[in-house]
């Protein structure tokens, strides 16, 4: 068991002891043994027919060699310059990394120490080249995490769940991997070790790292929400022992409004987002997720998509760049914490006025298309139009009491 390092962020809290986690328990590798059904390992390995969806996430037996990110775990680190550069000032050196993190592609980037309890106790996959198997303890004794967020597009998102929000949310993905890798092979190249950790190729949680890195506070949703982007960051790592200045956890709100807002709760087609309030897991109290009925979800999608993405695009934090959205966000941060409440339901009543309480848009892009016309059901006698699930009703809305924490 591990103790955390003394971070305070206010949308989660360190209660106890933490473990840390095997890899090989996380939803895809127990989907790959079987452990949530037949049905579900059998469609993650038959899904696939459409190209996009396969270059960008490998899935359904296209050529591994089409993939970015299958192609990536092939690679094995570089070697680190024997000839390291002195950091006599931590503090400028974060300066430097963060500007080349952007440079590269990062759209935001802080930096927080490494928290053990934030790697992975064994590793579900491996890297031939690295010499690394399934099962293999992972060992990584480094200091500090470069932590990284690329930012989707708000309005494709707006398209779930459908081809076109599973495409961008598949290249969100995909843009962590040049940025992050390039990172790593900088600090090599300046003397240091350091580990590139992104889509396909994890040994960390990157989620509690970038709340500590001052990346935003964890929602309600289980994700990382950004003052700008909202939940709406792919979010990568790079771990090394580069002597950097860390950030501290920020406070812009989110702990206060996840409170009463419950949009993700509403409008999760899986019951898998609680109303209620928070959790003690592995040491940790924050709002609990039910990871197995989101995942099984995906067998709802009879083919027309793959990740769902609506607790996402429902945030209220998720919104194109323009002053009001600014001028709220700003005004929920310097309003005293007693007081938010009375500032976060006028403006939850202005979100579902003006955005809808289910977000969501029409939109053709290509040859696709998220609503096409309802279809009439094939079974002999019903007369039902079968229409997009995106209409299904809101879930009730609890009334704030007690039971919200």
């Amino acid at each position: 068991m591990l103790i955390s390092k003394d971070r305070n962020p206010r949308s989660y809290r360190i209660v106890g002891p933490q473990r840390q986690i095997d890899e090989r328990d996380t939803p895809h590798p127990r989907v790959d043994r079987g452990e949530l059904g037949d049905r579900l390992r059998t469609w993650r390995k038959t899904i696939g027919e459409d190209p996009l969806r396969r270059i960008l996430s490998g899935g359904g037996g296209g050529d591994s060699n089409n993939t970015l990110s299958n192609i990536m775990r092939r690679i094995p680190e570089g070697k680190v310059n024997p000839n390291k550069i002195p950091v006599s000032d931590p503090a400028h050196m974060a300066r430097n990394i963060k500007e080349i993190a952007r440079f590269l592609g990062a759209d935001v980037v802080g930096i927080t120490h490494l928290d053990q309890a934030y790697v992975y106790s064994h590793r579900a996959s491996g890297n031939a080249a690295a010499g690394e198997k399934p099962g293999d303890p992972i060992h990584l004794p480094h200091c500090y995490a470069i932590c990284m967020g690329f930012a989707s597009d708000y309005y494709k998102l707006l398209s779930n769940n459908s081809r076109i929000s599973d495409t961008e949310y598949g290249l969100g993905n995909n843009h962590t991997i040049p940025t992050t890798f390039m990172l790593a092979s900088y600090i090599r190249e300046m003397g240091y070790p350091a580990r590139a950790h992104h889509y396909g190729t994890y040994e960390i949680n990157p989620i509690p790292l970038a709340v500590n890195a001052g990346l935003g506070e964890l929602g309600r949703h289980g994700m990382l929400i950004h003052e700008e982007y909202g939940s709406r960051l792919h979010l990568s790592v790079v771990t090394t022992d580069l002597p950097l200045a860390v950030d501290e956890p920020v406070d812009i709100g989110v702990e206060d409004f996840c409170k009463y807002c419950m949009k993700c709760a509403r409008t999760c087609p899986s019951h898998s987002i609680p109303f209620g309030g928070k959790e003690v897991y592995n040491g940790v109290e924050k709002y609990r997720i039910n990871v197995e009925t989101c995942y099984k979800h995906k067998l709802a999608s009879r083919g027309q998509w793959y990740s769902c993405v609506i607790c996402v695009s429902s945030c209220c934090y998720n919104k194109p760049k323009a002053w009001w959205h600014t001028l709220a966000l700003w005004s929920i941060k310097k309003t005293p914490i007693p007081l938010r409440p009375l500032l976060i339901k006028p403006l939850l009543w202005i979100d579902d006025l003006f955005w809808g309480k289910r977000p969501w848009r029409h939109m053709k892009w290509l040859d696709y298309d998220n609503a096409p016309q309802p279809v009439t059901c094939n079974i002999p006698g019903c007369q039902a139009q079968h229409k997009n699930l995106q209409h299904k009703r809101l879930h009730p809305k609890p009334v704030v009491g007690s039971t919200v924490g």
